[in-house]
């Protein structure tokens, strides 16, 4: 319909009219997307800052401006090519030209002055680093954009080239769609969501955000010992849901079962030793015992799963040094490390007071009788 209209009316306009719609819809759709950006940073503000009454009122302003002269620009620029389209029935290789050099002198040279402006402000150098590239890109892509409406010569040319240059951004930025594709998966299937404790790509963490391109995990493991926070923040680009496993800790069923092996000797009573062990197991089963029965009952509604046993258990393992007793219980997620301490107190205290049970431990039994033979002969 807007062809049809630029159609109609190419006869009674003049012809410096179809370029100046196109630069105006350009300059319109680039205040948009700048509008746009500037709406991002404030909401990004507004979480780490407090906010000021006119400040809301400013992003209240973006909110509506930015989409409005977004798609007041790509009208404009649609409308201006028809225009040009319909009243150029031949190619004026010298207007191209002369419209080409002053697209040059335009935008590169605003692009100059700005970057000018931001190397003599007073902010840091990574700021101005990023603030560079940022007009240089901008800058390139309104150029491109530019030389696309000037050289265009006909629609069907006009869409061939859109047609190229979207095909070509798809293989270079197969990885960014992937992560988009990635975060949809993540918010229709949920293999995950906030708060979920996940191992993915080898890398555990509790997830304290999901957004359009990337997971935010607070990592969990690495250097530190049972599955404690390190205090680092790990990105994780959405597309590794489909690269490798996602093992999720907490979603169906927010327990794990931990062991814990103890080694006695072979002289101690093994039978009161594995009775102190699952004693002291037991009563952090008990605590957990309710939880554990309804959300066992909650999974087998959801998966083919079934668990026999839930309670602690013993199993015993001869080793080189002592008899080994290794523990198995089940307990929270995110208190392994507690349970484990709290356990391993208690069967040290009953242990102590018990004379038949020694703790094991490797040594090695060197036999002089025969060094000292040979000094007395």
């Amino acid at each position: 319909m807007i062809g049809d209209t630029a159609f109609a009316f190419s006869d009674s306009l003049p012809e410096w009219f179809p370029p100046m719609a196109m630069w105006i819809g350009l300059g319109a759709l680039v205040l948009g997307m700048v509008g746009a950006a500037a709406y991002a940073m404030m909401l990004k503000r507004k979480s780490r800052l407090p906010e000021k009454p006119h400040t809301k009122k400013f992003r209240t302003i973006l909110l509506w401006a930015s989409p409005s002269l977004a798609i007041l620009g790509v009208i404009l620029m649609i409308v201006g090519a028809r225009i040009r389209v319909a009243l150029l029935t031949s190619e004026d290789l010298t207007n191209n030209l002369v419209w080409t050099l002053l697209a040059i002198l335009l935008i590169f040279g605003t692009a100059h002055v700005l970057r000018n402006a931001i190397q003599r402000a007073p902010v840091n150098l990574m700021i101005k680093h990023k603030t560079r590239r940022a007009i240089m890109v901008a800058s390139s892509l309104i150029f491109i954009t530019a030389l696309v409406i000037i050289w265009a010569s006909s629609l069907e040319g006009l869409g061939a080239f859109f047609g190229l240059v979207a095909a070509g951004i798809a293989l270079s930025l197969q990885e960014v769609i992937l992560c988009v594709v990635g975060w949809m998966l993540i918010a229709l299937k949920k293999p995950y969501d906030i708060g979920d404790r996940i191992e993915i790509n080898g890398t555990i963490g509790d997830v304290i955000d999901i957004r359009l391109f990337q997971t935010h995990l607070l990592e969990v493991g690495n250097w530190v010992e049972a599955d404690q926070s390190t205090g680092r923040i790990v990105h994780m680009p959405n597309s590794a849901v489909f690269r490798g496993k996602v093992s999720n800790y907490t979603k169906g069923f927010p327990f794990i079962w931990n062991e814990l092996k103890t080694v006695i000797t072979f002289n101690s009573d093994m039978h009161t030793a594995k009775e102190i062990i699952l004693r002291q197991a037991q009563e952090e089963a008990e605590k957990i015992e309710n939880e554990v029965r309804r959300q066992i009952s909650r999974m087998q509604r959801e998966y083919a799963i079934s668990y026999q046993h839930f309670s602690p258990i013993t199993y015993t393992n001869i080793e080189a040094h002592g008899i080994a007793l290794t523990l198995r219980y089940l307990t929270p997620v995110r208190m392994r490390r507690e349970t484990t301490s709290k356990i391993c107190e208690g069967i040290l205290e009953e242990f102590a007071k018990n004379d038949t049970i020694a703790l094991a431990y490797p040594s090695q039994t060197i036999y002089a009788e025969k060094l000292t033979q040979d000094r007395q002969q």
